[in-house]
């Protein structure tokens, strides 16, 4: 990887395992992450967004192996893999059945996991354990940040340089095969992959 955000991803990865706030343009929009772990910056994102604590924060991965260990799949996880397979790195949130995932997260247990299309921002879930709870960097019903001016308006840690790089992600939910969002990836395409081989 080259040298040039060495600096930011060091400074950036200092500040989550302090428990601060991150704020990072993504290949969808921009969003803002907290360690998973971490209940009281984890609750910080719900202040900031205004949002319901009983709407889940999403769990972006750096990498297949992070998004297993957060998981319980059992018969759903050859459909998880071709899925994956498909559209990771990208712009899709799989709902899945999560292992260990704190009621701050998910009160049902369950977690949406994304592998974003982003390499600083996969190496910066890397640097501090392969994963971390996020959601998007807006005021609830809100359109989403995509500048980085736009990003500093907000009362984070830190924000990571960067433009963001689109529609927000599509949402599906594998345990009943339904599409909760249609974002960056159709719905048509999706469908396919929801249904049994």
């Amino acid at each position: 990887m080259e040298e040039v955000y060495q600096k930011e991803l060091a400074e950036a990865a200092e500040v989550l395992k302090r428990g601060g706030l991150v704020a990072f343009p993504t290949d969808t929009v921009f969003g803002v992450m907290a360690r998973m772990e971490d209940e009281a910056a984890c609750r910080r994102i719900y202040a900031l967004k205004g949002r319901e604590e009983k709407k889940p924060l999403q769990v972006l991965v750096a990498d297949l192996e992070s998004a297993l260990g957060l998981t319980e799949l059992g018969e759903l996880r050859d459909r998880f893999l071709r899925l994956a397979e498909a559209f990771w790195p990208g712009g899709l949130t799989v709902v899945v059945p999560g292992r260990n995932i704190p009621p701050w997260i998910s009160q049902d247990g369950s977690v949406g996991l994304r592998m974003p299309d982003h390499p600083w921002l996969r190496e910066l879930l890397r640097r501090v354990g392969g994963y971390a709870a996020a959601t998007s960097l807006n005021r609830s019903g809100e359109p989403p940040v995509r500048t980085e001016a736009e990003a500093r308006a907000f009362a984070v840690d830190y924000v990571f340089p960067g433009e963001a790089g689109g529609l927000a992600s599509s949402v599906v939910d594998l345990r009943t095969g339904e599409v909760l969002r249609e974002g960056a990836i159709p719905k048509e395409a999706l469908r396919p992959y929801l249904r049994d081989a």
